[in-house]
C-alpha cells in the first residue's frame, strides 16, 4: 500500500483502495514503476481537485468517497472469497441453489 500525502480527503483513499483491490486480485503488490506513477497521478489529482469540484455540477467528493467505499468492499469480498476457496471448501456445493418461480396471475 502507498500512502501519498495529499490535501484531498478524497483523492488518497481511492487511489488506495484501488491499489489494495490489485493486489487482492493480483496476490502481488504493485511494482515500484507501477507505484512511481500511482504516486505521480495522485499528485496530479490533488493539485486538480479544488478545480474540479468547482467546475462540476455535482458532489464530486461524495463520488470519490462513494467509489472508494465500492473499492473497499470489492476487496473485503474478494479477500474473504480467497480466504473460504484457501480453505478447501467447494462455494458450488455449500450454497443451496435455488430456482424462481414466475407466476403469470392466470
Amino acid at each position: 500500500m502507498t500512502t501519498v500525502a495529499t490535501n484531498s480527503h478524497a483523492i488518497t483513499p481511492l487511489v488506495i483502495a484501488g491499489e489494495d483491490l490489485f493486489e487482492t486480485l493480483s496476490g502481488k503488490p504493485l511494482s515500484e514503476d507501477a507505484t512511481k506513477i500511482s504516486t505521480g497521478v495522485t499528485a496530479l489529482l490533488d493539485g486538480l481537485f479544488p478545480v474540479l469540484t468547482q467546475n462540476v455540477s455535482f458532489d464530486l467528493d461524495g463520488v470519490l468517497t462513494g467509489s472508494t467505499e465500492i473499492l473497499s468492499g470489492l476487496n473485503t469480498v474478494l479477500g474473504a472469497a480467497r480466504s473460504k476457496v484457501a480453505r478447501g471448501l467447494d462455494l458450488s456445493q455449500s450454497l443451496p441453489t435455488q430456482t424462481a418461480r414466475v407466476s403469470s396471475g392466470v
